[in-house]
């Protein structure tokens, strides 16, 4: 028996309080679900009055996830360009821009064959991705010759870097990898730190290519979409949203209820009583945009997307613009859909 002092102790078993912690486990989980059942209508309530006031809602939407730099910069970023070749759809080259002092970022530029100015196209890669595999430079991927569709239409396609290269294991997948080693969540935990987070850096890091893109001779600067699969469906969205240069949007493989699914990086401090998908989607109104959702996602349940993506129909037609949202439930997987129609609505909206 335990004693202190000459003096006896009580003893017991840690699992005899097991069912009173099985009990406090149960009613924080229940809690957490009340309040996201008592969420949707809260976000009704919070955006009551978005459409009067959407550039407040986007000044809220951009603090929720954080700016590096306020004011944002009026100025145009440097870059360094590096011409790499040509194929049959256009010029190929890189561009390390330096989005901020002493802070670059880098992605891969393809310009048409014979357009002296083109429309331009933000072409976002997802987990495990990079421009050069999405660019169909390296390898077999699921990107559906997205940046060789908009090319053939005379449209310059820019297709950035994220912090985002093997986020899913080569093996699985059979895909090239890229060897720079580097801890996103760890990354994402310390901006949060500084009141950021890494979703609001690349965010801006994308606004500032845009900055410096809109400056070259042969971009036509009133024309500009951005389309992404998975992670790059999800950034198309989110910088869409901060950024109205942006006049059409594709998302393919991302939509849902983020209070069923999502990654760490995907939540923000009380965004549940504020802007999920939904209310994210109603900053890019009335500008075209195209979701697309597989029934067979091997990554994401489609099943919550649908009450998400009607939340956002009605914000559309509140904005008088219900013809410029479409959400397509398709028959396939993690990938845009097969049959092109979403890549026509999102290119006729540029």
């Amino acid at each position: 028996m335990a004693s202190y002092n000459g003096k006896s102790i009580f003893e017991c078993e840690p699992s005899d309080g097991n069912e009173c912690r099985r009990d406090y486990v149960n009613s924080i989980e229940k809690f957490i679900n009340k309040k996201f059942s008592e969420a949707n209508n809260t976000r009704d309530e919070f955006t009551c009055d978005i459409v009067e006031n959407q550039e407040a809602y986007r000044k809220m939407y951009l603090d929720m996830i954080g700016q590096p730099v306020y004011p944002y910069p009026n100025d145009i970023p440097s870059a360094k360009t590096e011409y790499l070749g040509k194929d049959d759809f256009g010029d190929i080259y890189r561009l390390q821009i330096e989005v901020m002092p002493d802070f670059q970022f880098f992605g891969i530029l393809m310009r048409p064959h014979g357009i002296k100015k083109a429309p331009l196209v933000i072409a976002q890669h997802g987990g495990g991705g990079f421009p050069e595999l999405c660019s169909d430079f390296s390898g077999k991927n699921n990107y559906s010759f997205f940046t060789k569709r908009a090319l053939q239409r005379g449209m310059t396609v820019f297709a950035p870097q994220l912090m985002l290269w093997e986020f899913l294991s080569e093996n699985k997948y059979n895909r090239p990898s890229v060897d720079v080693p580097y801890n996103r969540a760890g990354i994402d935990e310390k901006l949060r730190h500084i009141g950021l987070s890494i979703t609001g850096l690349e965010v801006f890091c994308l606004r500032r290519s845009v900055d410096f893109l809109h400056s070259l001779e042969y971009i036509d600067e009133s024309r500009t979409g951005m389309m992404g699969l998975s992670y790059g469906g999800y950034f198309s969205l989110h910088t869409a949203a901060a950024d109205k240069r942006i006049k059409s949007i594709y998302a393919a493989a991302f939509f849902n209820d983020r209070t069923k699914i999502a990654f760490k990086d995907w939540q923000y401090y009380n965004s549940a009583n504020t802007f999920c998908d939904a209310e994210v989607a109603a900053l890019c109104a009335p500008r075209r945009l195209q979701i697309d959702v597989g029934r067979s996602d091997h990554v994401f349940d489609f099943a919550p997307s649908v009450a998400e993506a009607e939340r956002s129909a009605k914000y559309y037609e509140a904005f008088g613009a219900s013809e410029n949202f479409r959400f397509n439930l398709w028959e396939g997987g993690h990938s845009f859909d097969e049959s092109g129609e979403g890549f026509d609505f999102f290119f006729d909206g540029i």
